[in-house]
């Protein structure tokens, strides 16, 4: 078996169990239990080699190759970047997500919505997802993210809703106390690798 069909198979196995644990209702105990299936499959770094799983080049902090989907539209995605890749605050239109580290240190940091500033959510917390870690967040969470440490990243992201189809996605200009509505082209190319 070649390891495209190992990591296939390893992929498919670890997002079915993911997806039965966590339910048509996430919560935040499901999402804990849920977490070490993917935490484990991040742990098999042989199958996720930088042959198949390049780092950005030519001048982008960042790739994205999709590994799972599913037609309910849950995706999985194998993405690698470069320290110093930032994505401001946002929120994933309503779907759950869930990330754990296979190589490099990913830095989250955790927002709350304020309803009386919908523009400037509450940093509640920061968590590096580096391996052997995973950070989850619920429908309605909002994070930003930023590549730290030296190494290159490559970080497995699961998320109930495909990105393509996050379409009430918000980020936050948190400078200027605004939001804007994610917009599909400003994130780049996601290439099939599954």
């Amino acid at each position: 078996m070649t390891i495209a069909q190992q990591r296939r198979q390893a992929v498919t196995e670890t997002a079915e169990r993911i997806l039965s644990v966590i339910g048509d209702k996430p919560t935040v105990a499901k999402m804990e239990a849920a977490k070490p299936y993917l935490m484990a499959l991040a742990e098999r770094r042989d199958l996720f080699p930088a042959e198949d799983f390049p780092a950005p080049d030519g001048g982008a902090t960042d790739r994205t190759y999709l590994i799972f989907d599913n037609e309910n539209g849950a995706a999985l995605y194998a993405i690698t970047a470069i320290p110093g890749m930032t994505y401001r605050p946002h929120d994933h239109g309503g779907s759950w997500a869930m990330i754990a580290a296979v190589q490099g240190q990913e830095k989250h940091y955790l927002y709350q919505a304020d309803p009386s500033v919908p523009g400037r959510p509450i940093l509640k917390d920061t968590l590096t997802c580096e391996p052997g870690t995973a950070v989850s967040l619920l429908p309605d969470g909002i994070h930003a993210i930023e590549g730290v440490g030296t190494e290159p990243l490559l970080h497995l992201h699961f998320y109930g809703t495909r990105f393509e189809d996050q379409g009430d996605r918000t980020e936050y200009d948190l400078e200027n106390g605004s939001t804007d509505v994610f917009r599909m082209e400003a994130f780049g190319f996601i290439e099939d690798k599954r």
